[in-house]
């Protein structure tokens, strides 16, 4: 019997979110929609450019599989995270929100000098956003911050697809990935974001290509990844180059694939507010419970249900009563 569940691996930063315009959005010079990574300098730009205490801003730790880990270990999951925080305000911060989690981590590792990673995420009013990221010690995150112990003793190991933007980043992903294969864990990546995907093709192509389980992604993602325009284009393509995956669809739901069949599921009729943290949540969803022995039909129908409770208010995070309700919720409609 394994230890863990879920292990993880992925960029930890801080996330620093705030609503506006998206006529103001225009006068920041960033792409709608997309991810990009900015330097520290251009991050105090953009954090001197909203007010920090405005209503508006809400701050919490974060980052794609550290989101996805909450939401599985506040539903009952085992988890484990490795990550590279500063010994900073921000890197306490981070690291105390996962413990209040019960996510376990490498407690004795000590933290280097410099600033722990900020996400600043824009939100407009169709609900939309756009992510400046400022990686700070995160971006030097490499197999070094991994824990290998861990990795043997998880049943699923979930890579952030993030961590392929820089070249550190990009080895500890494949030093994970190569770890998982030999302990046997299910092994699971999240493409997490277009920009990503366009800019880095190589580096994902060679992940696909060393062999993954399961593959998390938006249908813009699955485009890039495919080279195909259409839905069905992209689920025939994805057929031959992983085992099983799942696009998510935005309100159309999402489709999720197990190897043999294929499984539509609908998104509630439901009026967005903000749509951070909706991939990851479904991500977090969806590993719970295949772990605990859910087929992939089930877990992708409970797992739009999470999504969609996300995108109905502001923040990347459902409260843990919301989560625990919810699965409370689900497990009384299955009997």
């Amino acid at each position: 019997m394994k230890k863990f569940d879920i292990f993880g691996v992925g960029n930890a930063l801080v996330d620093i979110e705030f609503r506006l315009a998206t006529k103001k959005l225009g006068r920041l010079d960033l792409p709608k929609g997309m991810m990009t990574l900015v330097s520290d300098s251009r991050q105090r730009e953009l954090l001197g450019a909203i007010n920090l205490e405005s209503k508006d801003v809400q701050q919490s730790c974060g980052g794609s599989v550290a989101n996805s880990l909450v939401t599985a270990s506040i539903l009952g999951s085992k988890t484990f995270f490795s990550f590279r925080v500063a010994e900073d305000h921000f890197g306490d911060l981070f690291c105390k929100e996962l413990r209040l989690a019960k996510i376990e981590m490498a407690e004795t590792k000590s933290r280097p000098l410099g600033n722990t990673g900020t996400c600043l995420t824009l939100v407009t009013e169709d609900a939309d956003r756009t992510m400046a990221t400022h990686l700070g010690v995160t971006g030097d995150i490499s197999s070094n911050d991994l824990d290998f112990e861990a990795i043997a003793e998880s049943r699923h190991a979930y890579i952030e697809g993030y961590l392929v933007s820089n070249a550190s980043g990009f080895e500890a992903a494949r030093a994970a990935q190569e770890a998982a294969k030999e302990s046997g864990a299910v092994l699971a990546l999240t493409l997490s974001d277009p920009g990503i995907v366009e800019n880095f093709k190589t580096e994902f192509e060679i992940l696909v290509g060393n062999g993954l389980d399961l593959v998390f992604c938006n249908f813009n993602e699955a485009k890039l990844l495919t080279r195909e325009d259409n839905l069905e284009g992209c689920k025939r393509k994805m057929r031959e180059i992983v085992p099983r995956f799942v696009i998510t669809l935005g309100e159309s739901g999402s489709y999720a694939f197990d190897g043999k069949f294929g499984y539509s599921s609908q998104s509630p009729r439901i009026s967005a507010k903000d749509s951070t943290g909706a991939g990851d949540t479904f991500a977090g969803a969806f590993l719970h419970y295949i772990c605990m022995g859910k087929g992939y039909d089930e877990a992708n129908k409970i797992s739009n249900r999470f999504a969609s409770e996300v995108v109905r208010k502001w923040g990347a995070r459902l409260p843990n009563d919301t989560i625990k309700s919810l699965d409370a919720e689900m497990r009384g409609a299955a009997k």
